[in-house]
This record gives C-alpha cells, structure tokens and sequence, in this order.
C-alpha cells in the first residue's frame, strides 16, 4: 500500500499513477502527493503495455517495444565489452603489439556480430 511520506519498498510494486488536474501533464508514482485533491488518480498495471509502451519503473520511462529490445542489447553487449574485449584492450594498451590490436579488433567484431542493432 502506498500512503504519503512512505519510502516504497524494493519489491513494491505500483498500481496507482497521479496525474495532476491543472494541465494533465505530469505524471507521478511516488512517492503519492501531499495534496491529493489536485491529482487524478490512475489505476495501472506495472507490467502492462500501454500505447504499444512498457513503464519501467526503476526509471519512471515509458519505452516502447523496439526501445526495450535496444535496451537488451545495449546491455548485453556492455557486458561481453567488460568480460572479453576490455581485458585485450588492456594488454594492447600495455604491450602496443600489432597482434595485440588485431586480437582486441577482432574481440569488438565478434561482440557486434553476436549482439547485433536491428536496422530500422
């Protein structure tokens, strides 16, 4: 239950969106408003698509099905960057042997390759 001036919970999750009546443009979830009687109350499931749109709550974003997809990727790949080819970057960086490089090089061509961007 969300009540005023509570700090959520980790696994709290949300179900009440407040939209504020004077220009119906803002858009909060917490923490729930001080002054209720200006805000339009908006049931919502978290895990719903509205609008062709996923809300994220960690970030308060809406994002669509193409940007979540480009989310996944973006972090897949920085995780393969940190595990693979920041390491022969590293030994490169140190030594500066052309096979270094050519391993380094070869490294980002694979992660690319494996997590490819869709072409809109």
């Amino acid at each position: 239950m969300n009540v005023v001036g509570s700090i959520p919970t980790e696994d709290e999750e949300f179900t009440v969106a407040y939209v504020d009546k004077a220009t119906c443009r803002k858009v909060q979830v917490w923490p729930v408003p001080e002054d209720l009687e200006n805000w339009h109350e908006v049931d919502f499931d978290p895990q719903a698509e509205y609008m062709g749109k996923w809300y994220n709550p960690d970030s308060g974003s809406w994002f669509s099905d193409t940007e979540v997809e480009r989310l996944k990727v973006v972090a897949a790949r920085k995780r393969a960057y940190a595990t693979t080819t920041d390491p022969l970057f590293m030994e490169w960086q140190y030594d500066q042997t052309p096979e270094s490089k050519a391993a380094w090089v070869e490294a980002v061509a694979k992660v690319k390759l494996d997590f490819p961007f869709k072409q809109q």
